[in-house]
C-alpha cells in the first residue's frame, strides 16, 4: 500500500495514543467493536470524523453515486413510485457521504417537501453542505436539513446507501469453543487477543451455528449486534415510513458458509483493499458485509414489515436504469456513450456491483407494492 504522508502519520499517532490508553485502562484488551468504533468515529480522530477525503478518485473508495448519476436517477424512480402510492413526500438519508446522492435524488424529485440528513461526522457534514450549495439552486438547498438525532413522528422515505456495513462489529473465532476477539497492544503494534468466552456475540454465534450446522475449527467471523437497537430507535421515531437499505452483504447461509473461514472484514486505503483492520488507525475505512437475514429478523422483531429483497442489478434494471441512460442529452457523443455503458455495467453486472450489493425494503403502517423486488422477495 502507499505509505501515509507526514500529516497522516501525525493524525494516526494521536489516535494510537488514545487507543493505547483505552487498552491499558481495560487491563490490556478492548473488544473489536469498540476498537472499530474509535478508529472510525472518535470525534476529531476517527476516519469519518477527521478531514481526510474519503470518496471518489482522491479518496479511498468509490460508491455507486460517485460512479454514475444514473444510480440516483434510477433510485428516484423507485421513490417516485412510493410517492404515487401514498407515501409522504419526505426523505431521510443516513450517512450522505459526499452529498452526491442527495443532489441526484432531490434534483429528480421536485415534489419532495423536506430532505433530512443524519450525518455523524462534522467534517462530512461540512463537505456535504459545501457540495450541495455548489450544485443546487438555493430554493432546493433550503429544503435540506441536517439533523443530530432521529426526528419525532417522521413520515416518508428512510434510506441508507452503504451505511450498515460501517457499523462496528464483534469478531468471534472457534477454538474448540467460540470466543470473542479483542485488540491489545504489545508495545509496538496492535494485535488480536482473546477477549471473552461469554457475552452476546458468543451466544449469538452459538445460535447461528446450531441452526446452520457445525463450522470448522479456527473459523473466524463477525456479528453486527447493532441492527436491532438501530431499528428499534427508528421504529420509535416514525409513523408511516418505507425504509430502503442498499449495501453489500449475504443471506445468512452464505455469510456463515464453512469455506468463508476468515470472515468479511475489508479495509480501504487509497483504493487498495486488504483485510488488516489493525494497521493505519484513523486513516483507512473498515467495513463488514451485511447479514441480511439478521437484519430482516431484527426488522420484523422491531415492528417493520419486509417489503422486498433484491440484488442491486435487478433492482436498478427494474427501475429503468437503461431507460434513464437513453434520456435526451445523456449520450451526446461516442465517448460519452461508452462511458455510460461502462457505468451501467459496473452498477448492474454480477461480476461487478450487481450481485455483491443487495437492496432490502421495509415498511411501517403502509401498504406499498414493490414490483422491482417481487422476483426475489
Amino acid at each position: 500500500m502507499p505509505p501515509p504522508g507526514v500529516q497522516e502519520i501525525e493524525h494516526s499517532n494521536r489516535l494510537i495514543e488514545f487507543l493505547i490508553g483505552e487498552i491499558e485502562r481495560q487491563k490490556g484488551v478492548i473488544p473489536f467493536n469498540e476498537y472499530m468504533h474509535h478508529v472510525l468515529y472518535r470525534p476529531g480522530l476517527g476516519y469519518y470524523s477527521a478531514g481526510k477525503i474519503k470518496f471518489g478518485k482522491a479518496g479511498d473508495f468509490v460508491t455507486a453515486p460517485e460512479i454514475s448519476d444514473l444510480f440516483g436517477r434510477t433510485l428516484a424512480n423507485q421513490f417516485e413510485s412510493f410517492y404515487r402510492q401514498g407515501c409522504a413526500t419526505n426523505i431521510l438519508e443516513f450517512g450522505a457521504g459526499s452529498g452526491r446522492l442527495c443532489a441526484q435524488l432531490i434534483s429528480h424529485l421536485p415534489e419532495t417537501k423536506s430532505y433530512y440528513i443524519i450525518e455523524l461526522s462534522a467534517d462530512l457534514r461540512q463537505r456535504q453542505q459545501a457540495y450541495l450549495q455548489r450544485q443546487l439552486e438555493q430554493e432546493i438547498v433550503d429544503r435540506i436539513t441536517w439533523l443530530d438525532e432521529l426526528p419525532v413522528d417522521y413520515n416518508g422515505i428512510v434510506f441508507g446507501n452503504e451505511v450498515l456495513d460501517a457499523m462496528p462489529v464483534h469478531v468471534v473465532t472457534k477454538l474448540q469453543q467460540w470466543h470473542e476477539l479483542g485488540v491489545g497492544f504489545d508495545g509496538e503494534r496492535f494485535h488480536w487477543r482473546r477477549y471473552s468466552d461469554t457475552g452476546h456475540a458468543v451466544t449469538a454465534m452459538q445460535a447461528i451455528e446450531g441452526e446452520l450446522g457445525s463450522l470448522p475449527e479456527g473459523y473466524c467471523t463477525e456479528l453486527n449486534l447493532n441492527y436491532k437497537p438501530w431499528l428499534r430507535a427508528l421504529q420509535a421515531s416514525t409513523q408511516q415510513v418505507v425504509v430502503v437499505m442498499i449495501d453489500y452483504g449475504y443471506e445468512q447461509a452464505q455469510y456463515y458458509h464453512p469455506e468463508r473461514c476468515d470472515g468479511t472484514l475489508i479495509c480501504h486505503y487509497r483504493h487498495r483493499m486488504h483485510a488488516d483492520p489493525l494497521v493505519y488507525p484513523g486513516l483507512q475505512d473498515i467495513t463488514a458485509f451485511v447479514d441480511f437475514d439478521a437484519f430482516a429478523t431484527a426488522a420484523v422483531e422491531s415492528g417493520f414489515e419486509i417489503g422486498g429483497f433484491s440484488t442491486q442489478g435487478a433492482f436498478l434494471l427494474s427501475n429503468g436504469i437503461l431507460e434513464e441512460a437513453e434520456q435526451p442529452g445523456s449520450q451526446d457523443d461516442t465517448m460519452t456513450r461508452l462511458d455510460i455503458a461502462q457505468q451501467i455495467k459496473t452498477l448492474t453486472l454480477p461480476a461487478e456491483m450487481g450481485e455483491k450489493f443487495k437492496v432490502m425494503c421495509l415498511q411501517k403502517n403502509l401498504s406499498l407494492e414493490f414490483p422491482a423486488l417481487a422476483s426475489v422477495r
